[in-house]
This record gives structure tokens, sequence and C-alpha cells, in this order.
């Protein structure tokens, strides 16, 4: 089962009363606020599934986080086809769910959650998580941008894994075009009272935008409450802005056996990979 979250009054429905806003580049729509549950500003909708194998082989499974920049760079759809694998989760972040990706996805046959943060010319914008299994729960929260009112998504997962736990797994895109901090923070608050009350094992990912020390600071605090630790990558080729990274995985309850950030041009970001084992 594939599943849009984030547009509709009832879980799992599909129902969309959107509100309009006219963009630079052309026409968007914003899902109405009034649809969706509000958690201290922040918007949510969830969905829950039935049936749920587990994420991993054996204790282990794979994991790419890559910023897709909406797939307006050539051999995106090359890329995004070298890290297929079977146990492997991809948390993508500016994914735009028009008629290529779609027709990726379902060639891949893969099921996508996706936060539906906002529409343009009829594509569907938000962070998108992929795997060959479904999730056993998916929730997605949106917040809007304080200057261009575009709102950025997250989505908090749980994912089976076959020692019986559930892994938690936050793909985030946040908040960028403010110096401000509340806004920012307001979004980061909203998934990390989920997050503390998990007791097993967490993946935190996704396009952070740290493109200031104070924003790092903010997000180092929140893991650091969380007992996270931070993913090193070699070799590393991640975008930085003032000499800051701008995407970062954090995860707890996991063995790394490997990761790696290495440039495809098929982005402005550049994708992380990790090969990961449950610990029993």
């Amino acid at each position: 089962m594939k599943r849009r979250i984030g547009k509709a009054m009832a879980w799992g429905t599909a129902i969309l009363v959107p509100a309009a806003v006219v963009g630079v580049n052309g026409y968007f729509t914003v899902p109405d606020s009034t649809q969706l549950h509000t958690v201290s500003g922040i918007h949510r909708q969830c969905v829950d599934y039935i049936h749920a194998s587990p994420l991993d082989e054996d204790g282990h499974f794979s994991l790419l986080v890559w910023n897709i920049y909406k797939q307006q760079r050539p051999h995106w759809e090359t890329a995004l086809s070298q890290y297929r694998d079977p146990h492997r989760l991809m948390l993508l972040q500016e994914a735009s769910f028009g008629p290529q990706l779609s027709r990726w996805i379902n060639q891949a046959s893969l099921h996508y959650d996706q936060a539906y943060a906002f529409a343009m010319q009829d594509a569907v914008a938000g962070v998108m998580n992929l795997s060959q299994v479904n999730p056993m729960h998916s929730c997605a929260y949106t917040a809007v941008e304080p200057y261009l009112r575009l709102p950025k998504s997250a989505l908090y997962s749980e994912y089976q894994l076959s020692n019986g736990q559930r892994l938690a797994v936050v793909n985030i895109h946040s908040i960028n075009f403010t110096y401000a901090m509340s806004a920012y923070k307001k979004q980061l608050a909203a998934l990390e009272k989920v997050l503390a009350q998990v007791e097993g094992p967490i993946i935190l990912a996704g396009d952070f935008n740290t493109w200031s020390q104070r924003r790092l600071e903010v997000v180092r605090a929140m893991v650091s409450r969380l007992s996270l630790q931070e993913m090193a990558f070699s070799p590393d080729e991640r975008i930085t802005k003032f000499g800051l990274p701008l995407d970062h995985v954090f995860y707890r309850g996991l063995v790394v056996e490997g990761a790696k950030a290495l440039d495809n041009g098929a982005s402005d970001h550049t994708p992380m990979e990790a090969q990961l084992r449950v610990i029993s």
C-alpha cells in the first residue's frame, strides 16, 4: 500500500480542501490548516498500517538520506536506481511527486509515504520515505516558513525489525529562510516530543538547514537529550553553508558498519549512505 499523509481530516482518507497561494514559479496549493491536527502550531496527520514485514534481513539494512532537489537535475532517476536494495530505507527531502517519480516508484515496486507540504503544478512536494516494506505507523508534520509561507515537512514512522523491536524514524526538512529561531525550534520540538517517548532504536535524519552555529547548537542539544549519536561519513562530501554541513544523520540503538557521503551530481545535496546492524 502507498500513502500520502497530511492532507486529510480523517486518518487514511484522501480528502483535500486546499488553500491556494500563487508562487513565483507557478501555482501552489497547500493543505488547509483547519483540516489538520495542530500540536503547538505544528500540523500533524497520521496513518496506521495493518501488516508490516521486518525492514531488515538477519539484522542488517541500509539507509539512504538525500535531498533530491525536486528532481530538477538530469540523471536523478539513474542515480536513485543505483541505491535500490531490497533492504534499504530511503529518506528523501524535496521529493516532487510527479509522473516521473510516480513511474519510478511503481516500476521499483516500492512502498512510499509522503508528507503533503504543498503542491506545485500538480506535483506534491514534501519529504518521502521509500522501502520494500510499509511502516507500522506514520505521521506527517508540516511547519510553515515564516517568510515564504510555504510549509516544510517531516515524517515520523515506525518500522518493524526482525528482533521484535520497532525502529522509530524521523525524516525532516527543516525550516530555512529565517534568522529568528522560534519557528525552527518549534518544528524540532514537536518531533522531539514524540521521539522522547521511544524506548528502542531511532534514526533522525534529513536536511536540517544548519547554516548557522545557533541552528547547529539547537539540533545538537536536542539529539543529546535523546541520547542520539551523530553519524560520521568517510568520505564526507556533504554540502556546506558558511562552513557547516546542512544534512545530518543521528541514531541510537544501531551499529553503523559503514557510512559515506559521495556527491553524484544529480542534486544540489549529497546523498548520505549507511550500512546498519540491529542490536540483538
